[in-house]
C-alpha cells in the first residue's frame, strides 16, 4: 500500500511539472526589439517594456498578405528571441504595411499608431 501511494503521488507531481512546461512555451519568446529610422535608433528590452512588446508582437503576428510593393521604409524592425534568433521588419507607415522576407503584410491601424508613438516617427 505504501508504495502505491508513493507511486501515486509520483505520477502526480510528474503530471504538475510537465504542465509547468507547456504553459512556459506559451510565454513570448521575444526578449528585445531593436527599431531603427533614418534619425534614431532606439531598443526595448523585455526587463522593463514587457508589455509594449507583447502589444508589438501581437501586431506582427497578424499575417493579412498584401500584393503590394514597398514605397520607402520608414522604420526597420528586429525581434530578439531568447534562443538567439532574429526575426526582421521593414515598415511602411503611410501604407500600414510591413515586409518581411519579400512578403508585404498589412498592419493594423493602432499597432501603427503604437510604433509611429514609440518611434518618433
Amino acid at each position: 500500500m505504501r508504495k502505491l501511494l508513493i507511486v501515486f503521488w509520483g505520477c502526480i507531481f510528474l503530471f504538475g511539472c510537465s504542465m509547468k512546461s507547456n504553459t512556459e512555451s506559451k510565454t513570448s519568446k521575444v526578449v528585445g526589439i531593436i527599431g531603427v529610422t533614418s534619425v534614431d535608433t532606439i531598443i526595448y528590452s523585455a526587463d522593463k517594456d514587457h508589455e509594449l512588446i507583447n502589444k508589438i508582437e501581437k501586431g506582427f503576428k497578424l499575417k493579412n498578405i498584401e500584393n503590394k510593393q514597398i514605397d520607402s521604409t520608414d522604420l526597420r524592425l528586429t525581434f530578439l528571441e531568447k534562443d538567439g534568433k532574429k526575426e526582421e521588419f521593414e515598415v511602411n507607415y503611410k501604407q500600414s504595411m510591413y515586409w518581411q522576407n519579400g512578403n508585404g503584410y498589412k498592419l493594423d491601424s493602432k499597432i501603427t499608431k503604437l510604433l509611429q508613438e514609440q518611434f518618433g516617427n
